[in-house]
């Protein structure tokens, strides 16, 4: 066994070799989800067919890091699905004093988007009555939420179908139309198509997402 002293000096040049943790990333919780609190406010009958969702990116894809909301002494994981989106969200009284911790260095840049999404569960045939009555509830409870902040947002003029690279539309006559595509994504707009009874896939889409 090494003397006391070179044992001394063994463990200090380990110490410099091996790097500090860097302090996590810290912020406040009403700043990473923005308009959480003005969307929570609203009656829950307001809110029932669209939410807020919100993802987490880094250098272009999806954050794999850790992400934490502390309150106070409590401290919650906020679990992320393979892209980036988070699938729990702070409480209207969370927001007004938690933090969000993020497991990578305080310097790190990252990207956190908003996007609103229908409530309806993603499937290969879908009621065009009720996209159109998200839409609708999205649009009037937006505009609710944030008064004339509203009018900075984007317009919400339809449905976008994420996981699919098409669909097709039945109407009120039995009619088939395909769904144009804008973006990338197939787009449902209702006020183009007032007598849409379906919206059908080759698949379920991944999610709804009004915009």
């Amino acid at each position: 066994m090494a003397p006391p002293s070179r044992r001394l000096m063994m463990l200090g040049a380990l110490a410099l070799a091996t790097p500090a943790l860097a302090a996590p990333k810290v912020v406040d919780a009403k700043k990473v989800f923005p308009y959480l609190d003005a969307y929570l406010k609203l009656p829950p009958a307001d809110r029932s067919r669209f939410r807020l969702a919100y993802t987490f990116g880094r250098d272009g894809r999806p954050l794999t890091a850790a992400v934490w909301l502390v309150d106070g002494a409590q401290r919650q994981p906020v679990p992320l699905r393979a892209d980036g989106r988070a699938e729990r969200l702070p409480t209207l009284a969370q927001l007004e004093r938690a933090k969000v911790q993020v497991d990578v260095d305080s310097g790190v840049k990252m990207s956190i988007s908003m996007s609103i999404e229908a409530t309806v569960a993603p499937a290969a045939d879908l009621d065009a009555r009720e996209l159109a009555a998200a839409l609708a509830q999205a649009q009037g409870g937006m505009k609710k939420a944030l008064g004339v902040m509203a009018l900075a947002m984007p317009k919400l003029e339809g449905l976008r179908f994420h996981g699919v690279t098409g669909g097709e539309i039945e109407l009120a006559d039995g009619r088939r139309v395909a769904l144009p595509v804008v973006g990338g994504f197939p787009f449902y707009a209702p006020a183009a198509q007032p007598t849409a009874r379906r919206v059908r896939f080759a698949k379920a889409p991944s999610r709804v997402e009004i915009g």
